[in-house]
């Protein structure tokens, strides 16, 4: 399958609502960027950032940098953290989709990756829990979107958290905090 454009994944997101409303179950709605971010923010360069989607807790999903066809994509947290979280698109939702959160996902450093791994299936078994038909959910958007299996994409997550050419900017000039310890 040829790489769609991050436009162009918005768009089938947009016109196929069954994966608008699936998307919002694994908290990426793409209303929540109507009215923006809850504060403006920026690249540390000054690039710009466009809100596509928020999630419950305040933050905001934002495309980095001037349009192209794919773009970087940033988390912007509530609580002032955030940073780079994947190359483009496809990639930050193969990470919404496949991990219990992303919060869940940087919470501990990587290192040879088992104890976050074991920690990532212990906090899935908890969603299951509520949401038995998670594994079923998360199969239909990675078929639909041509989503790829998250749990290679775990250190990539880590090494782009770490990049502070992309950790937003408040208004004020504060540095959010970096999403990994």
């Amino acid at each position: 399958m040829p790489r769609m454009r991050d436009q162009d994944l918005l768009r089938q997101i947009r016109d196929e609502r069954w994966i608008a409303e699936l998307l919002v179950q694994f908290d990426f709605d793409l209303r929540r960027a109507e009215n923006g971010p809850v504060e403006a923010v920026r690249l540390p360069d000054g690039g710009a950032l466009e809100m596509i989607a928020g999630d419950a807790s305040g933050g905001a999903f934002l495309l980095a940098g001037p349009p192209a066809d794919n773009r970087p994509v940033v988390y912007a947290g509530s609580e002032g953290e955030g940073g780079l979280i994947a190359a483009d698109l496809r990639t930050a939702l193969a990470l919404v989709v496949g991990l219990p959160s992303l919060h869940d996902a940087t919470s501990m450093p990587i290192g040879d990756g088992a104890a976050l791994r074991e920690w990532l299936a212990f906090a899935d078994d908890e969603i299951r829990e509520d949401w038995p038909e998670l594994d079923d959910d998360r199969a239909r958007l990675r078929d639909a979107l041509g989503l790829p299996e998250p749990a290679g994409l775990l250190a990539g997550l880590h090494a782009a958290a770490a990049d502070e050419r992309y950790r937003p900017v408040s208004e004020l000039g504060d540095v959010y905090e970096p999403m990994t310890s």
